[in-house]
């Protein structure tokens, strides 16, 4: 009888075999009729799951491991206290056992691992045929226990495309015979002129014919600062116009803008790195015709219960079981740590990694600058001229007002209540308030850009013009306060504000023998001000999202394990290029979604701490391993 058993299901193996290759003749025959097009498209179907075949795969893996649980129950309850219960989990296993072998059919001919694939087989086979019910309960729970954690890892890995930059407008304004018209988006043609005003999203990508704006475009080019911009300026889909209006004629909309690439190169990469081989797996491919040809050696001379011992004795049969246990193990260590690590697979990549990319706005840098100092003129104080500059900032929300407002906080200093506001389009902000300081007089102040004072005509003194060309140098920018009457009151130097411990961090990154990039959508001098300052030998400066991807495959090519570090959309291709990706706890969503690893607190120095974890966890693996191979 067992060797019936066994030899059916040796046959059915077979059986599966042929009928495999039946169906792959089927489809060549169709493949030779479609047209190469449509044949790409099938292959490009197949290859990627979606998000509705990844949770019905995890519904089809809860209920076998529920079944499986029941069966584990019963056969347990039978072993200890009444032992006809046993017999009411045979049905249940034989259920688990027949998706078993359908798996094990997906294992030969899907991922072309043959010995892995029979090897299961028959391990499962021989323990149902033995009537060693209880060792066939503990194998399916633990099988389909692990699958379903597999796939739930990759359900929270799965990135959800839609709606990744935001919610595009559903209507636009389109100018059309010197009369503004409101259009379906859809609608949008090439050469169209598209009116756009503050607060509105750009929809398209395009060249400004008319007006002036400040546009925020930081989540889509990573620059820390808005943007002003004016005729013949290119802008792009996905970014906010914060002040001002532009008149922009269309160049590219929907999937040929910059944000509609990166959504293709995310969908194209999504499954990239959807699948990569377990140690256990591994060990058990290679070890299994070795420990086939024992148990077909010992299955003569000892007998069919020991002879199936050694499969379950052998080294990758217990690895198998033993790494995801000890992956979830430092999981849970790495999670206690505020550190959320998404896909176990990760920290085993980690341990490999040998370089690692820094973005650097939001990610070395905090996203609000600090105020470095205050420079007066004409007599005025530093106290005044930050109590008037945060009075003209304090109903704004972009990073500039922030730091004013933070920096007046500090100081105990309020802000007087606003009379009128007005954006002086492209160049900054013009408020009146009453000065109570001053006798109730009504102050009129503009705050902005040196451009704005230029052409309000307000003098600007040598001394400020020489600290224009200092600042630049070293990466800093200047924000000009004045008074209507044309007079400056000074200016206030902002600095971009390294997260806490980012020095320490990279130098105890290079002695764990780190090499260190850092990239940047920002301008050149900041960019190496920046890098200058962590001692990071490798920058690059104004950077395109799909250039930081790019920068990752060349070192990937040049034999380098890439982890990259960003926190904005503009770094979601790059993260998922790299071999290990990681973000910070509010970051873009598209960012941390499309991170393996997650920093649940925004402090860097968490970062060689995983490192470390990493590296215990290979080791400990690694040692496993060995021994495993030496009892095995």
């Amino acid at each position: 009888m067992p060797i019936l058993t066994t030899s059916l299901a040796i046959g059915g193996i077979w059986f599966a075999v042929w009928k495999n290759k039946q169906q792959s003749r089927r489809k060549k025959n169709v493949s030779s009729i479609l047209p190469e097009k449509q044949q790409h498209s099938l292959v490009n179907v197949k290859a990627t799951p979606t998000k509705t075949d990844i949770l019905k795969n995890e519904a089809e893996a809860t209920h076998y491991q529920r079944i499986s649980l029941v069966a584990l129950g019963l056969t347990s309850a039978g072993a200890i206290f009444y032992s006809p219960l046993t017999l009411l989990s045979i049905p249940l296993l034989t259920y688990n056992y027949f998706h078993y072998l359908k798996r094990s059919h997906h294992v030969i001919f899907k991922q072309r691992k043959t010995m892995l694939g029979i090897f299961e087989s028959l391990s499962a086979t021989g323990v149902l045929v033995l009537g060693k019910y209880l060792a066939a309960a503990v194998l399916f729970t633990m099988f389909f226990t692990t699958r379903r954690l597999i796939i739930k890892t990759e359900r929270s890995t799965h990135i959800d495309l839609n709606n990744i930059f935001g919610s595009l407008p559903k209507k636009i304004w389109i100018l059309r015979e010197h009369l503004e018209v409101e259009m379906p988006l859809n609608t949008l043609q090439t050469n169209d002129i598209m009116v756009v005003r503050a607060g509105e999203m750009i929809a398209a990508d395009g060249k400004i014919i008319a007006g002036e704006g400040v546009i925020d475009q930081c989540m889509l080019t990573g620059e820390s600062q808005p943007v002003e911009k004016s005729k013949p300026d290119k802008v792009f889909a996905s970014t906010m116009l914060l002040s001002g209006w532009l008149h922009i004629q269309v160049e590219k909309q929907g999937e040929d803008t910059v944000t509609g690439q990166i959504v293709e190169v995310l969908k194209k990469t999504a499954d990239f790195k959807s699948y990569v081989q377990s140690h256990g797996e591994k060990i058990v491919e290679k070890g299994a015709g070795a420990s086939m040809l024992a148990t077909a050696t010992a299955l003569p001379l000892m007998g069919t219960s020991q002879a199936l011992a050694l499969v379950y004795s052998g080294f990758g049969y217990q690895m198998r079981l033993a790494a995801p246990l000890t992956v979830l193990n430092y999981l849970r260590v790495a999670s206690n740590n505020g550190i959320l690590v998404k896909d176990g697979r990760a920290l085993e990549k980690l341990s490999e990694v040998d370089t690692i990319i820094f973005d650097k706005t939001g990610t070395l840098t905090e996203t609000i600058p600090q105020v470095e100092r205050i420079v007066t003129c004409n007599g005025f104080t530093e106290r005044q001229l930050l109590q008037y500059a945060v009075t003209a900032e304090q109903r704004q929300k972009h990073p500039i007002a922030q730091a004013i407002c933070q920096a007046a906080e500090q100081q105990n200093l309020q802000s007087f209540s606003l009379e009128n506001s007005d954006y002086e389009v492209g160049y900054g902000i013009r408020v009146s308030f009453v000065d109570a300081k001053a006798g109730d007089d009504v102050k009129t102040v503009l705050l902005g850009s040196q451009r704005f004072m230029e052409n309000t005509r307000i003098n600007i003194p040598d001394h400020i013009n020489s600290l224009q060309i200092e600042c630049s140098e070293k990466g800093h920018s200047l924000v000009y306060i004045a008074l209507e009457n044309q007079q400056l009151m000074g200016i206030i130097e902002l600095r971009p504000k390294l997260r806490k411990n980012a020095h320490e961090v990279a130098n105890a990154l290079r002695q764990q023998g780190m090499t260190l990039y850092m990239i940047s959508g920002d301008q050149q001098k900041p960019t190496q001000q920046l890098a200058e300052v962590l001692g990071i030998e490798n920058y690059y400066a104004e950077t395109l999202p799909e250039d930081k991807a790019l920068i990752v495959e060349k070192l990937q090519k040049q034999g380098r394990k890439v982890c990259f570090m960003g926190d904005g959309i503009n770094d979601a291709v790059a993260l998922q290029k790299a071999d290990v990706a990681i973000s910070l706890h509010g970051a873009a969503t598209i960012a941390t979604d499309t991170a393996e690893i997650v920093l649940m607190k925004p402090d860097l120095s968490y970062l060689p701490y995983l490192l470390q974890i990493a590296n215990d966890l290979n080791n400990r693996i690694n040692t496993s391993t060995t021994l495993n191979t030496a009892s095995g």
